[in-house]
């Protein structure tokens, strides 16, 4: 019989050994005053119970948008996208981050790959005020095809009481104010892909998009938009948030008002970037689809008493008035006008 050992099988332990070293001198480089990351197989982070006794958690991933990160030869951003997902997510709830945590699969160690996903982690988490505790790569030849990535990430935050949401405040005729997008952000990847048939070929990607500057490929990678700081001098007067992610206005925007109300959402209030127009009328895609799979230039919608309206527009320029709550109609909850 012919000896085996792991390096054969798909798993170079020394090379992994070597990983996790670069990336342990990343996260010493970024570590703040309330975390330990040295030893033992947590990461240990002080948490002050004098502001809150609540915390905040939430779990997503890039989806593949990696892959399209790839064909550009660009994974530079692609940890931003991921924990400003994860500060989105937690800020419907009143949280600010604390501590994110990363997962990241693979078929084989290309270190230059996974570092520089690591560094861009480390980076987006110092610029919102929270640490990269801790994380884990696996190496998993055969469940992934070499090449292949996973990215996964896991957001903690502490609730902020003064910004805790009761949607049973909402009342018809409050109104909706919507804060742009950058692009894509982390959903819809694979209809692009399919749409432009770039697992085959990869050239769309390197196209100008009609009535912009700039390459398909490069406004695809664009990072998830981080709205912690943006909302920041308004938060305190916001009735409920909804980040818009899978799903679109649609999928998303009943999750944060009461089930006895729907909101109308006027579509001609703001322009729907060029990226999606592109998108659209390559796949021949309905505007219905379109508005249940992307954000369609809207990364969070906000619920507000009229009242706060100027005051809102006033501290925050780009926000759009986008719609009102109403009453809810047997013929769907958000309606399109």
């Amino acid at each position: 019989m012919f000896s085996k050992n792991y390096k054969e099988s798909g798993v170079d332990l020394e090379a992994s050994e070597n990983l996790k070293k670069q990336i342990g001198n990343i996260l010493k480089k970024f570590k703040n005053h309330s975390s330990h990351i040295d030893g033992f197989f947590a990461g240990i982070s002080e948490v002050n119970l004098n502001k809150s006794n609540l915390l905040a958690s939430s779990v997503d991933g890039v989806g593949t948008k990696i892959k399209i990160a790839q064909m550009m030869g660009n994974l530079n951003f692609l940890g931003f996208d991921l924990v400003n997902h994860g500060v989105n997510d937690i800020l419907p709830s009143g949280a600010n981050p604390l501590f994110f945590m990363d997962y990241i699969a693979c078929g084989e160690i290309k270190s230059k790959e996974i570092i520089s996903i690591v560094s861009s982690l480390a980076k987006a988490c110092h610029e919102v005020e929270c640490v990269l505790l801790g994380g884990e790569t696996a190496v998993m030849p055969g469940i992934y095809k070499n090449g292949d990535i996973d990215l996964v990430g896991f957001m903690v935050g502490q609730v902020n009481v003064d910004y805790m949401q009761d949607i049973n405040l909402i009342n018809q005729g409050d109104i909706l104010i919507g804060f742009p997008s950058n692009g894509l952000h982390t959903n819809g990847y694979s209809l692009v892909r399919s749409i432009f048939n770039l697992d085959t070929d990869s050239s769309p990607l390197f196209e100008i998009v009609p009535e912009t500057n700039s390459l398909l490929g490069e406004l695809l990678i664009l990072p998830h938009k981080n709205y912690m700081n943006i909302l920041k001098p308004v938060r305190g007067v916001l009735k409920s948030l909804s980040h818009i992610t899978g799903g679109g206005i649609t999928g998303n925007l009943p999750r944060s008002i009461p089930e006895n109300l729907g909101a109308q959402i006027e579509i001609d209030s703001w322009d729907t970037p060029k990226l999606f127009d592109f998108i659209m009328e390559n796949g021949n895609i309905e505007l219905e689809e379109m508005f249940n799979v992307f954000n369609m230039g809207i990364g969070m919608i906000a619920v507000i008493d009229q009242q706060y309206c100027e005051k809102i527009q006033k501290l925050i320029p780009d926000s759009i008035v986008m719609g009102k709550i109403t009453s809810h109609s047997s013929d769907g909850k958000i309606k399109f006008k």
